[in-house]
């Protein structure tokens, strides 16, 4: 039993923090949906921070939230493109991501930096795949479906996937 114990506290910690981050994230977005019939504060900021990379790049559009919606609507060129709503704000994501390297965090000062550090670029990744989806529905309605079913969730997980390998390998297992 002792040469599995490392697995089994990886284990609780990995499931302790997923469970109590969930826990909060659904009453966050409680207090906005249920409460205040509103879209959530981070939700909007991706949006908005989402159109404004398109209108940095040259691409007219609008993030816009209307009375009590729970999402944001995305608008280029003046035209109605999608919906931003809880799912696209990748959160639950992060919340997932950090629970895997919270499980098998050695260091607090190393996991600190590392989680800082990689959730900026889940951030920003997010930021740019929820602006080219826009534009893919926008300007190439026919890719559109396949693009936000398969190809863009395809590359937040797969970032997911390389920073827990990178977190794995360099950091946790490093050699010394």
């Amino acid at each position: 039993m002792k040469e599995y114990k490392p697995i089994f506290i990886s284990l609780v910690k990995f499931f302790s923090v997923y469970l109590f981050l969930t826990i909060l994230y659904y009453w966050y977005l409680s207090y906005y949906q249920n409460k205040l019939h509103t879209c959530d504060d981070y939700t909007y900021m991706v949006a908005k921070q989402s159109s404004s990379l398109l209108n940095w790049v040259g691409i007219s559009s609008q993030a816009l939230h209307m009375d009590n919606e729970n999402y944001m609507r995305f608008f280029i060129n003046n035209k109605s493109i999608s919906i931003v709503n809880e799912g696209c704000n990748a959160l639950s994501v992060i919340i997932l991501y950090i629970s895997f390297i919270i499980a098998f965090a050695n260091s607090i000062k190393k996991t600190c930096i590392y989680l800082l550090i990689t959730i900026l670029i889940i951030y920003l990744i997010n930021i740019l795949r929820i602006s080219f989806i826009n534009y893919v529905f926008s300007y190439y309605p026919e890719y559109g479906e396949a693009s936000h079913d398969y190809l863009f969730p395809a590359i937040i997980y797969g970032l997911i996937i390389v920073l827990w390998i990178i977190w794995i390998k360099f950091f946790v297992f490093k050699k010394k």
